[in-house]
């Protein structure tokens, strides 16, 4: 099945529909495609490579992002307005309660110290850097909702940044990293450094390069983790890989977008195609003689880990909350298109069998996605809390904007705003913007952190979606120094 993207715009917002060719796959090699907005309207283009002057950072193999990339206004949709609101809001909540209550306030010195080096030290702090240095970065933060001015929150946002690369085992001896989930720490961390990187000391600079390096070097001839394997045997009894694959697939994601030419970008980028195609693979996608980037589904896979009706067992159940892990692929047209580079088309692989399901398909006689007041429908439980809606929302951005919400009964611009709005509506009920007032809405430690960089990671969709175009690359090799910047026409 090969999707083909048709553009248009609606309510003054990016908006991108695939639309499903059933039959035979044709190859769409030597080719790449690009949305963009000419007169009003979105085309679809095909193109060769572009001249364009990538500054080189000196001393290392990080090309910090064009500076056209943060050039021009914000969005000013509903979609994006609502995101804003909630970024803003998680931002009151980490400037102030957060930040006391983790004791940061307290600590001198340029490197703030975490109080250990697992999950609950090191990724909400991560996620919080994301968050601070895509508002920052894209002109988002605002002084007067937070309470707090941009040169403390950029302050911050640099001590928490550094602070994460420093304290990483790349560059302090027992420091936190090699860990089964820091690949995805470290790349909420990594792209806060790169965003930042104009305002990093250059020994910072060299700390945030070797953490990303380290943690994408673990990963060189990996071998994806499958839910079942080709024969149909379940090797890891309601426990899928799709979301490990997805984050880990993350670093390598961001690794090959800042250090493109890296002597070991080809090796990166092998197995980052191999743990996104891998990580929402079907049963049927084994057979499959579709191919993308060089080779063929059947020979990319080599066992499957969601159903192929595009849902998925973790938590020895069919948990909606990891649906929503396909947007850590999606994470891919994030850094690539910062770094002015062509997405893989792998980044969307089956996005759109995972959106279907949870719209469309009915699990112990209810969809997933309710209409009654953006209700989710958890058929057997689960394993955090009901009233998480973040990721959802994140995910129906992505729809509206990539376009694999084309099969869903109600797409992704009518379910957007029943989810952000819900998220809206918790952060009004507390003076300092946190998102739960209780462990019982979600009991995830990290839940207000989570919030913050799902929304940053909303925020920057659009963003990035009204002011530049979004190009797909099937090919093999989808690097070049040639190809445009995000934001310059061609």
């Amino acid at each position: 099945m090969l999707f083909a993207m048709i553009a248009q715009e609606r309510d003054g917002c990016l908006r991108g529909f695939l639309v499903s060719y059933r039959g035979t796959y044709p190859h769409r090699h030597n080719m790449q495609t690009t949305i963009r907005r000419t007169a009003g309207v979105l085309l679809l283009v095909s193109f060769g490579a572009i001249p364009a002057t990538h500054a080189y950072a000196a001393g290392n193999d990080v090309v910090p992002i064009p500076s056209p990339t943060f050039r021009g206004g914000a969005p000013t949709d509903a979609t994006t307005l609502r995101v804003r609101a909630i970024l803003g809001n998680a931002h009151r909540y980490a400037l102030t309660t957060w930040w006391q209550r983790k004791g940061f306030n307290r600590q001198k010195g340029p490197y703030v110290s975490f109080g250990g080096t697992g999950e609950q030290q090191i990724r909400p702090s991560a996620h919080e850097a994301f968050a601070l240095a895509v508002a920052l970065k894209t002109g988002a933060y605002d002084a007067e909702h937070t309470g707090v001015s941009s040169a403390v929150a950029k302050e911050r946002a640099l001590r928490l940044t550094r602070s994460l690369a420093y304290r990483h085992v790349a560059n302090t001896p027992r420091g936190w990293g090699h860990h089964w989930q820091s690949a995805l720490w470290a790349s909420s961390a990594g792209t806060a450094g790169w965003l930042l990187w104009d305002d990093l000391a250059p020994r910072d600079r060299q700390y945030v390069q070797r953490m990303v390096e380290q943690e994408a070097n673990r990963f060189i001839g990996y071998r994806p983790p499958y839910y079942r394997d080709r024969s149909g045997t379940i090797l890891f009894t309601g426990d899928t890989k799709a979301e490990e694959n997805a984050w880990n697939g993350r670093i390598l994601q961001l690794a090959t977008a800042m250090m493109p030419e890296h002597p070991r970008h080809s090796a990166w980028q092998k197995t980052m195609v191999d743990l996104m195609l891998s990580a929402f693979a079907r049963p049927q996608d084994m057979q499959s003689t579709r191919e993308i980037h060089g080779r063929s589904l059947a020979e990319w896979l080599h066992g499957s880990n969601i159903n192929d009706d595009g849902s998925m067992v973790n938590h020895n159940r069919v948990h909606p909350d990891y649906f929503t892990n396909v947007t850590d692929n999606m994470y891919a047209a994030l850094v690539y298109t910062l770094a002015g580079l062509p997405i893989p088309e792998a980044a969307f692989f089956n996005a759109d069998a995972v959106y279907t399901a949870l719209v469309n398909t009915p699990f112990a006689g209810k969809t997933i996605y309710q209409t009654n007041e953006g209700i989710i429908h958890y058929p057997q439980g689960t394993r955090w809390g009901t009233q998480r809606r973040m990721h959802f929302a994140l995910l129906d951005i992505q729809a509206q904007v990539f376009g694999f919400d084309w099969n869903a009964k109600k797409n992704g611009a009518y379910w957007e705003p029943l989810h952000s709005q819900r998220v809206l509506d918790m952060q009004k009920r507390s003076t300092d913007g946190r998102t739960y007032a209780s462990r019982a809405e979600d009991s995830y430690p990290g839940r207000e952190e989570w919030v913050a960089d799902l929304a940053a990671q909303a925020y920057l969709t659009t963003w990035l979606g009204s002011r530049s175009f979004y190009r797909i690359t099937s090919e093999p090799e989808f690097f070049s120094t040639t190809t445009a910047v995000a934001g310059e026409e061609s």
